[in-house]
């Protein structure tokens, strides 16, 4: 509730249109026409700034003032059309910025420009609370020399020790294109090792896609309570000559409690050592990496480091890693699954289990590489699975124990497993001198003769794809429908992703479909050059609803508008997220309830449609 004798809150909108006028800004006619405005306004609680669809307003957004903890200022769209554009000026340093101020929503907008940042959210002192920002399009930073990791496309920063942000969020937010470095930073400033009383908490970054950064893609630095999750972030380390740092796409330094969950990552690079996918980095306390899919990186898919301190209790569980290290100098120097310290920095406590790797490097180089310092508690590695054309399994000291692992073999020499510097050819010969793996299997199977990433029987996982319950989805649902559907189209694998089109309190799509589209849009970029048709299917809606805006804003923001886009006629409402892969010839290949991530349906898609055509992202 707004304090006694507070203004009440008011909508403002903004048309920069030339000729609309410059009123009040307190009604659509007599809308405000220039940011100058907006910004020598002070707003208050509650209070919401529209700006028109299909416009163009060029400058700077620097808005002032604070919401509450019960009204945040809002600063959102209004009308038809593509979210309007905010372009800074080329002498610009960002295109929207908010500084030493809180409870702040900030939504469908796409900022464009700045020589240092695209958003650009900092402070001097104390705890900045509530700073959301959801369904952005963030894109084409440049500008002067890059001096510092805390620049580029989305950065929410402190601007000294003294403060921190609570209560972070960064939902449905495409930022892409930057000479500088960062793609989406909460945390940040050039302060060392600050003690936790000082760092960022309640974090999130979620449903997100960064690409085309000469650094890092999406980061969580001094953070506690953090997470990332259903994200992704490709063509990440573009920088051609190493400056001020090794980049990978997603990834935490010094947090606590954080959680990377449901990503995928690739095409990620670096001029120097890392160019990998995940990591987490040292000075961390509990944090987990899982569920995520790293494929075509030049460097690792996930790594855990120390360096001069302790990084405690790290887990890397149920991620996928698909045709990693393709740098030879890095495959050799990191593997996929790299554990590493230095500058006298240990690991106590890392748990790498129930994960898949295929591992197919440009050299006789071993997929796990861990050269590690360990101290206190349990190293494990334990339930995994490696499917490697490298003869060269485990290259590992004696710190790390290993069980219940199994290794495909589709290679022609002998395969060896190198262990506390003793090199053993043969699994058994290593099980026995090691007493390693007790638990652990290994077989021999040749690789499929159109793809060497994956054995001859397909692929080491399961991903729920049996006809039984794909059938069972088909027929006990609105989804009947989809096998007409795909009769209509016949020669061509087909993808029916079923989404609940529900608005959330702003009237923006509910965030389960937003973490789906997320998912689906990256597939529809790697795969629809191949052949596959996606379709987005929404329950038929209610003659209650006033406006069909998933045909509408809601469509044309989530940038799935490329896609064939289904309303079902049945009347079945939505509930859990549905997903089938058909196909050419009506065969059901996977079928998924719930969410799915990337890791679950990504390798199936590839085992059937084949590497992605790469090239073909920038264009779409």
């Amino acid at each position: 509730m707004l304090a006694e004798g507070a203004p009440r809150p008011t909508t403002f909108y903004v048309d920069c249109r030339a000729g609309s006028g410059d009123g009040d800004g307190r009604s659509v006619a007599s809308a405000w026409n220039s940011l100058k405005t907006v910004n020598a306004h002070t707003f208050s609680p509650g209070d919401i700034v529209r700006f028109h669809r299909g416009t163009e307003c060029l400058g700077t957004l620097r808005p002032i003032g604070n919401g509450s903890p019960d009204a945040p200022i809002r600063v959102t769209a209004y009308g038809e059309g593509d979210r309007p554009k905010i372009t800074a000026q080329p002498d610009a340093e960002e295109s929207f910025a908010l500084y030493q101020q809180e409870y702040w929503d900030v939504d469908s907008l796409n900022l464009a420009g700045g020589g240092l940042y695209g958003v650009y959210v900092s402070g001097k002192a104390g705890v900045l609370h509530h700073i959301h920002l959801t369904n952005l399009i963030v894109h084409d930073v440049g500008g002067g020399e890059m001096k510092n990791k805390d620049s580029g496309l989305v950065l929410i920063t402190p601007g000294t020790v003294d403060q921190h942000f609570d209560d972070v969020l960064v939902d449905g937010v495409t930022a892409y294109n930057t000479r500088q470095w960062m793609g989406i930073l909460v945390g940040g400033g050039n302060f060392g090792f600050s003690p936790e009383s000082t760092w960022n908490t309640h974090v999130i970054v979620r449903n997100s896609t960064v690409h085309n950064v000469q650094g890092d893609g999406i980061v969580l630095f001094r953070v506690r309570d953090g997470r990332i999750e259903s994200s992704i972030a490709w063509n990440t380390g573009m920088q051609i000559t190493e400056t001020i740092g090794t980049p990978n796409a997603i990834w935490t330094w010094m947090c606590h409690d954080c959680v990377v969950i449901n990503n995928e990552a690739f095409l990620t690079d670096s001029p120097g050592v890392d160019g990998g996918a995940f990591d987490i980095d040292y000075g961390n306390t509990n944090n987990s990496v899982l569920s995520n899919y790293g494929h075509d990186t030049q460097g690792y898919c996930i790594a855990v480091f120390g360096a001069g301190g302790v990084t405690h209790d790290s887990t890397a569980r149920g991620n996928v890693c698909i045709n990693n290290a393709r740098s030879p100098r890095m495959a050799q120097f990191q593997g996929a699954i790299f554990l590493h310290t230095w500058n006298g920095g240990t690991l106590d406590g890392v748990t790498i289990a129930e994960n898949i790797v295929y591992w197919n490097p440009p050299g006789t180089f071993p997929a796990l590489v861990n050269d590690a310092a360990f101290q206190g508690g349990k190293a494990i590695f334990q339930s995994n699975a490696i499917y490697s054309t490298s003869p060269a399994f485990i290259f590992t000291n004696d710190a790390l124990s290993l069980d219940a692992n199994h290794y495909v073999y589709g290679g022609s020499s002998s395969p060896w497993w190198e262990y506390a510097s003793k090199k053993l050819a043969g699994f058994a010969a290593y099980q026995k001198a090691m007493s390693q793996d007790q638990h652990g299997e290994f077989v021999t199977e040749l690789a499929s003769a159109t793809d060497p990433l994956f054995p001859k029987s397909g692929l080491l996982h399961s991903p729920t794809q049996d006809q039984a319950r794909g059938q069972a989805m088909l027929d006990g649902s609105a989804l009947k429908d989809l096998r007409k559907l795909a009769q209509e189209q016949p020669g061509k694998w087909q993808l029916y992703c079923r989404l609940s089109d529900d608005l959330d309190s702003n009237g923006l799509l509910n965030e389960a479909t937003r973490r789906q589209l997320a998912v689906v849009r990256s597939l529809y970029l790697q795969f629809h050059s191949k052949g596959l048709d996606i379709h987005v299917v929404f329950p038929s809606q209610s003659d209650s609803r006033p406006e069909n805006l998933v045909d509408l804003h809601a469509m044309r923001d989530s940038g799935i508008e490329e896609m064939q886009i289904v309303r079902l006629s049945t009347g079945e409402t939505a509930g859990q997220s549905k997903m089938v892969l058909l196909s050419p010839d009506g065969r059901i290949a996977g079928a998924w309830q719930g969410f799915t991530g990337p890791a679950q349906v990504g390798p199936l898609v590839r085992q059937q449609l084949g590497v992605p055509l790469y090239s073909q992202l920038e264009s779409r």
